[in-house]
C-alpha cells in the first residue's frame, strides 16, 4: 500500500508539470497574438495614409472608419 502511494504522488507531480508546461505555452501564444494584433491595429491607425486620404493629420480611429478602410463598407 505504501508503494502505491509513492507511485501516485509521482504521477500527480508529473501531471502538474505537464499542466504547467501547457499553461506556459498557452500564455506565450496569447502574448504573441496580442502583440500581432497590436501591430495590426497600429497599421490600421497609422502610416500616414489617413493624412493623404482625409486631409488631416489626425487619424480617424472610430470603428466605422476602420471598417470603411479595411472592408470598403
Amino acid at each position: 500500500m505504501n508503494r502505491s502511494v509513492g507511485v501516485s504522488l509521482k504521477m500527480v507531480r508529473d501531471v502538474i508539470k505537464a499542466i504547467d508546461a501547457l499553461k506556459n505555452t498557452a500564455v506565450a501564444r496569447c502574448r504573441e497574438r496580442i502583440e500581432e494584433a497590436a501591430l495590426k491595429a497600429r497599421g490600421l491607425r497609422g502610416g500616414g495614409q489617413e493624412k493623404e486620404r482625409y486631409g488631416s493629420s489626425q487619424p480617424q480611429c472610430g470603428v466605422t472608419s476602420i471598417l470603411k478602410r479595411k472592408h470598403g463598407l
